[in-house]
Parts: C-alpha cells; sequence; structure tokens
C-alpha cells in the first residue's frame, strides 16, 4: 500500500510537471525557447508600389476664352456657334466711321515726321562734308547750311547750333534728333497696325465657338480652346489624396475600335464645391453624381492631344495618389503592432540569416485593398525548365484545338480565373533586403529557431555535382 502510494504521488507530480511544461511551450510569448513551424512566408521583393483612384471623366476644353464688345460699336458678325476658328480669326468687325477718321489723321502725322527726317538727313550729310574738308573744331556757318534753299530749317532756334558750335559737336545735335523722329514714327506705326487690327475682333487662339451671348448692350463671343483636358470630379475623402503633379492614365472609348491610351497629371484641384455647369451636366449623363454629396472638379492635362475626340467624350481616368519606391508589400494582418521607444510601433516578423526570428521596425506608407503574389503557402517555388522553340509551337496549337471544341467552359474557367480576390494589403519601407523571408504576423518569440519539413526552394540537378563528400562530412559534424 505504501508503495502504491508513493507511486502515485510521484505519478501526480510527474503529470503536474508536463502540464506546467506544455503550457509554459505552447502559449502565446512563451518563456521557454521552442522553434516554429513555418508554414506561411513571402520572400521580401523591393520595387515601386502605387495606390490609384479610378474615376470616369469627361473631354473638356483646357480653357474658355470670354471677349466682350459693346453691341453698338459691331458692324457684322462673321461666326455662329459650334464653328471652329483659328488664332486671329475675326469673330466680328467694327463699324468704321470713327476709325477711318483716327486712320486719316495719324497717316497726316507720319508723313509730317517722315518729312523733317529727311530734312536732317540732308543737314547731316552737309555737315559730314564740312568736317571732311576742315578741322572739326572749326565753326558751324548756319547762314552756309541754309543758302541752298532745300529745307527750312533755323538751326540756330530748333537746335541750339550758331556760327561758333563746332562741327563734329552739330553731329551730334543732329543725329541725336534723327534717332527721336525715327522713334516717333516707328511709335506712329504701331499706332495704325493696332488701329487697323482693331477693326475686327478676332480669335487670340485655335477653339470653337461655343456660344454667343448677347446681355443687354454688350455681346459676348465664348471660345473653347482646342487643347482638351479630363475633368472627374471626387468627393471629400479623395480630395484628401489626389493633389496637382500627380500622374494619370486617361482611356478614351475603353473597349472599342479607337480605344486610345494617353499619360496625363492632375493640373488643378478645385477647392470650392463644384456647381452645375455643360461639363456637370455632360458627366451627370456618364455617371450619375450623388446630389447629396460635396464633390469637387479635378483637370487633368493629357501629355498628347486628343484632336480626334469631341468635348463631352467619356474617359476612364486612374490617378496615381501614393508611389512609394524601395518599399514591400504584405497583407495587412502581417504588420504587428509593438511599441518600442525610440524606434517605432510597427513591426514585421522575418527570419535572419540564422533561421532565427526577428522583429524589424518598418514605416507604413499606405494601405489599399490588392493582391500580394509573392506569398508562399505549403509550396515549393518550381523553376520551369526552358522548352524548346518547336515544343512551344505544338503546344499553343494543342492549347488553339482544346479552346476550340470546349469554347464555353474555357471562356467560364477564364472569367473565373480573371476575377482575383482583393484583400488588405499594406505598403511598408524599412531596413530590410531583397529576399528576406518575411513571416505573418503570428505572435512568436524573438531569436527563436525555424524549421520547416522541406526546402524553400527546390535545387537544380546540376547542383549536386557541386558538393563533394568533405561539404557532406562538415555538414554532418558541425555543431
Amino acid at each position: 500500500m505504501v508503495i502504491n502510494k508513493k507511486f502515485k504521488i510521484f505519478a501526480l507530480i510527474a503529470v503536474i510537471l508536463v502540464v506546467i511544461n506544455a503550457y509554459l511551450a505552447l502559449k502565446n510569448n512563451d518563456v521557454i525557447q521552442k522553434a516554429y513551424y513555418i508554414d506561411n512566408i513571402q520572400y521580401a521583393a523591393g520595387g515601386i508600389h502605387t495606390k490609384e483612384l479610378d474615376k470616369e471623366g469627361i473631354l473638356a476644353t483646357s480653357d474658355d476664352l470670354r471677349l466682350a464688345a459693346p453691341v453698338q460699336s459691331i458692324d457684322e458678325v462673321l461666326v455662329q456657334r459650334g464653328e471652329s476658328v483659328t488664332a486671329q480669326q475675326e469673330l466680328a468687325i467694327y463699324k468704321t466711321d470713327a476709325v477711318e477718321k483716327e486712320q486719316q489723321k495719324l497717316e497726316i502725322e507720319r508723313s509730317a515726321y517722315e518729312s523733317e527726317l529727311a530734312e536732317l538727313e540732308d543737314i547731316l550729310s552737309d555737315l559730314s562734308m564740312a568736317s571732311g574738308s576742315s578741322n572739326p573744331s572749326t565753326s558751324t556757318d548756319s547762314t552756309t547750311l541754309g543758302s541752298s534753299g532745300l529745307w527750312n530749317i533755323d538751326l540756330t532756334l530748333e537746335f541750339g547750333i550758331d556760327q561758333n558750335t563746332p562741327t563734329a559737336e552739330g553731329e551730334a545735335i543732329i543725329r541725336r534728333h534723327i534717332a527721336e523722329t525715327e522713334r516717333e514714327i516707328e511709335i506712329l506705326d504701331a499706332m495704325m497696325t493696332e488701329l487697323i487690327t482693331d477693326q475686327a475682333l478676332a480669335s487670340p487662339v485655335d477653339g470653337v465657338v461655343a456660344d454667343i451671348v448677347q446681355d443687354g448692350d454688350t455681346i459676348t463671343f465664348i471660345i473653347y480652346a482646342a487643347d482638351k483636358n479630363i475633368i472627374t470630379y471626387i468627393d471629400e475623402e479623395q480630395w484628401q489624396r489626389v493633389e496637382p503633379q500627380q500622374k494619370a492614365e486617361i482611356i478614351v472609348r475603353a473597349g472599342k475600335d479607337d480605344e486610345m491610351t494617353i499619360e496625363g497629371t492632375v493640373v488643378e484641384k478645385q477647392e470650392i464645391p463644384a456647381v452645375e455647369s455643360l461639363w456637370y451636366d455632360e458627366m451627370n449623363k456618364h455617371d450619375k453624381l450623388d446630389p447629396s454629396k460635396t464633390l469637387y472638379e479635378v483637370q487633368i492635362q493629357p501629355f498628347d492631344q486628343l484632336v480626334d475626340y469631341p468635348f463631352g467624350e467619356k474617359a476612364d481616368v486612374t490617378i496615381t495618389t501614393d508611389e512609394v519606391f524601395n518599399s514591400f508589400i504584405v497583407p495587412s494582418d502581417w504588420i504587428v503592432e509593438y511599441e518600442v521607444p525610440d524606434i517605432g510601433n510597427t513591426h514585421i516578423y522575418t527570419i535572419g540569416y540564422d533561421g532565427k526570428t526577428r522583429l524589424v521596425p518598418v514605416e507604413v506608407a499606405f494601405k489599399k485593398k490588392g493582391t500580394v503574389t509573392e506569398t508562399v503557402k505549403e509550396e515549393i517555388p518550381v523553376e520551369e525548365e526552358p522548352v524548346e522553340e518547336e515544343e512551344v509551337v505544338d503546344e499553343a496549337t494543342e492549347e488553339e484545338k482544346t479552346i476550340y471544341t470546349v469554347d464555353f467552359d474555357q471562356k467560364k474557367e477564364e472569367d473565373e480565373e480573371d476575377k482575383e480576390e482583393l484583400y488588405d494589403v499594406t505598403v511598408f519601407t524599412g531596413a530590410i533586403e531583397d529576399r528576406t523571408i518575411l513571416l505573418d504576423g503570428t505572435a512568436r518569440n524573438i531569436y527563436a529557431p525555424t524549421f520547416r519539413p522541406y526546402p524553400l526552394e527546390k535545387y537544380k540537378w546540376e547542383d549536386v555535382g557541386t558538393v563533394t563528400w568533405r561539404d557532406i562530412v562538415k555538414f554532418i559534424l558541425q555543431p
């Protein structure tokens, strides 16, 4: 009985120790070091990761110009609504009575300046001849210069040149007055050119006459510039993400024979709510805008001209709201929150060079819905052997035959494959090298060993010959 009682006591103590040991070994954040079985990993693949905003938009003018004039000054309107115009093309002609009178006045003034210029040039010629035959300090004889009767200019009164003025100084004075006269003629020419131009109201750019509006005593020509932008509308949450200079991809007439894809950039984001306008109404026809939401207008400028598409044409727009270089992407639940002073609160588990777990601090750039193609779960990456060109052709031919014979089922399978499941993913940056093994967010001890039932990579048969018996013995005997 005593032996049996002692056996029961020892057995009970052993069971208690086993239970305590199992609890300490298997509980989360255990204090006993253990090796973790790894079944869900991802190789770090640094690159450029983006977050996009998909919107519908329409083609609109890059600028609308309004040219107004008094109705009573217009003699004739030369264009009509919807007509294409070129830069400097006349839109309307002004009445000519006042213009003609002003032009005659300017022509008379110009003629007078031309006569004066001719007389000054004759005087300069005579002075030059005099300076060539005498000493430069010789005084000027105004009576001699005026004796020819070719001009009626009193040099003394007009220019301050008298008989005691040296010839060289007289030439300088005349040259200065010639320059002033030429400048006056240039000013008159510019005024006459402007007057001729002002006889008609002209379009400053290539474009389309959007409308001709007469309001009271004013007539206004509205010109849409030929250069087209894309206009879309965003809500308050999207407004926080969109900024000028962000890249955008534009697809016009998606799915049609004349589909066009071009790049562009956000050039303007309105800070006041959008109001009903021509573009707002046209946009509402393609994409019903929610009247209960506050919307803001965004303009996107394409890098190429959209000359083959009319105003109001629908376009699909993808705006790149976030772009991070040298970044990584994982499922969002792989990022763990763990407060470490002076380091950060967001981390990710990795496997170090020694096969042990690490907790590496990272900086989250953004989150989005997406997929992660680098994840490996209970799979061995297989490198496909290169296939000869002839075999590829044969396989392609067989595949085409299969598609033709079971067209309906094949199409159904393709549609199912296209429907990729999107889930929450996180893009982050950190001190992580490419090909580093990333782990999911399951809580683990740090610097704990890890194991898998098979290698992470499949080795090629030709690599076997590179391993010698010495390498094998060294591996077996290593501690």
